[in-house]
């Protein structure tokens, strides 16, 4: 979905604004490619995590429970 950004800048006379136009709408696209790869990483990583679950017969709060007691000797 495209949508247009209005933005107020302080533009020097000489300044071709055509070019300006293009570094913005490529920052912005840049922007926005990061942002979906993060959150697509961010999943794949909760995916693998799932994963490494099949076949312990715990429950998730023994699981947490055991966590504690080793990470804090709770």
């Amino acid at each position: 979905m495209t949508r247009t950004i209005n933005i107020s800048l302080d533009i020097p006379p000489l300044y071709h604004v055509d070019e300006l136009t293009r570094q913005l709408t490529e920052y912005g696209e840049q922007l926005i490619a990061r942002r979906l790869e993060a959150a697509e990483k961010k999943q794949y990583r909760h995916e693998n995590l799932r994963g490494l679950l099949k076949g312990i017969d715990a429950s998730s709060e023994e699981l947490v429970e055991e966590y504690l007691q080793e990470k804090y000797k709770l």
